[in-house]
């Protein structure tokens, strides 16, 4: 096998979006799961007591689990279009899923700033990166950023549109990029055979050029759907379970059977595997304890994923670090030998050497998120629950321990520490000022250094 180290010596740099050529010389093969929705506790290797996950905590315990993994945006657009191009929203324009203006009218208090719901041609996405250096790519599944991943550096395309999740997990899927099965067929299987087919394709690829494939389920987003005798078959094992935790419950462990057949068409001594979900899990079926929230907040529970990265040769470890999920872009362009390009700004930071080197010193940085949008929906959890909102226009900052959350509405702050209360139960703003302080300055310095847009006075009507 070709080891990571010499690939990258291989391969060279990458840097610009015009004029990469490949090389004869293989890289390794990378394959990038990201899943939907899926609770940061959903996964036995997380702590889940009744979900058999036994493919993925196989994967977790053999790789660098991120113990401190954090998705880039707490709905799924957003956080797929930063994984997708190491780029902040502010820089991408998508802040959210659909209308900045989700919710009643009369709730909102501010004008939040205009949403893309694609990301634009001139974008330059991990997938044109490596495909500019040789390498074939494919696409599976929820791509949501777009028409046509096709057009974003990707070979091939199964079941990737505009569409943000399935009409339903059986056919008909009125899907444009995705052909119906059988009546009887089930979604999370049909992509899982996709991906192990596309994967043995290019594994027989005349030349051996290495691949990279996005292997990216609707599952576990909304239908919460299952067949009926595998929902049957959990309630007989967990009758305390209702109806729709036992559907989501089979459709968690039904896409860690559809990850097992992907990964037994790969070769795992020349295969960089990661996995990672969108966002956080959504309330009330997904496991979030002990975080607050879940899907479309800054809390924990709508922010943390589980985070494993798989390297051939590099010993597995649990690695405390905070992350984002965006740092995958210039992670697997390093680890095949390149660097991101060199006419745009990447806010992500490659995390080979701390994969690669846990003894070697490594600083990552603050994370930020920046949320000046609405996102309807009630939530026990949220600031406010009685607006109506799950979020309301705001925007965050993690430093190691410490976590400050700012409203836009009207400029109040929280701050936590999450090592003492990963909950975020007690708000330490007034107490620690300056650790509050420090943080909003670095927060507001940070906004106001990528130019990212804030909500304005409402106008009158």
């Amino acid at each position: 096998m070709m080891t990571v180290t010499a690939a990258m010596t291989a391969l060279g740099t990458l840097e610009a979006p015009a004029g990469n050529e490949a090389t004869d010389d293989r890289g390794p093969d990378i394959l990038l799961i990201v899943v939907d929705d899926l609770g940061c506790r959903d996964l036995g290797a997380e702590g889940h007591d009744r979900h058999l996950t036994p493919t993925l905590d196989a994967l977790a315990a053999d790789s660098i689990r991120f113990t401190n993994a954090s998705c880039n945006a707490a709905n799924c657009a957003p956080s797929r279009a930063a994984i997708m191009t190491g780029r902040h929203g502010s820089r991408t324009g998508v802040h959210t899923v659909g209308s900045p203006k989700r919710g009643k009218p009369a709730n909102r208090r501010v004008e939040p700033p205009t949403n893309k719901r694609v990301i634009d041609d001139d974008e330059f996405t991990i997938a044109e990166a490596l495909r500019g250096a040789g390498y074939q790519t494919g696409f599976i599944g929820k791509w949501h950023l777009g028409l046509d991943p096709l057009s974003q550096g990707f070979d091939l395309n199964v079941g990737g549109s505009g569409a943000g999740h399935p009409k339903s997990y059986q056919p008909p899927y009125r899907n444009p990029a995705l052909t119906d099965g059988p009546e009887d067929e089930y979604l999370v299987d049909r992509l899982g055979r996709e991906t192990a087919s596309m994967i043995r394709g290019f594994e027989s690829d005349v030349d051996q050029r290495p691949w990279f494939v996005v292997y990216a389920p609707f599952a576990v987003h909304t239908p919460i759907q299952a067949p009926e005798a595998a929902i049957d078959a959990m309630r007989a094992r967990h009758p305390e379970l209702s109806i729709r935790k036992a559907r989501y419950a089979v459709m968690v462990e039904r896409t860690d059977m559809a990850i097992a057949e992907v990964l037994a068409a790969i070769d795992p001594s020349e295969t960089v595997v990661c996995f990672v979900s969108d966002n956080g899990g959504l309330q009330p079926v997904t496991e979030m304890s002990p975080w607050r929230g879940g899907k479309g907040m800054l809390y924990e529970g709508g922010i943390r994923t589980p985070m494993y990265v798989r390297v051939p040769g590099v010993a597995p470890r649990e690695e405390p670090m905070p992350v984002q999920a965006f740092d995958l872009y210039p992670t697997l362009l390093d680890l095949a030998g390149l660097q991101p390009p060199a006419d745009r700004i990447i806010d992500a930071k490659s995390l080979r050497p701390l994969v690669e080197a846990p003894d070697v010193p490594f600083e990552r940085g603050p994370l930020f998120w920046h949320f000046p949008v609405y996102l309807e929906g009630y939530d026990p959890e949220s600031r406010e629950p009685a607006r109506g909102f799950r979020t309301t226009p705001s925007g965050a900052i993690r430093d190691g321990r410490w976590k400050l959350i700012e409203w836009f509405e009207d400029g109040e702050v929280a701050l936590y520490n999450l090592k003492a209360d990963p909950g975020e139960k007690v708000d330490l703003a007034s107490v620690r000022p300056r650790i509050r302080d420090r943080l909003l300055g670095a927060l507001r310095g940070w906004r106001a250094g990528i130019n990212a847009p804030m909500p304005t006075p409402l106008t009158a009507k």
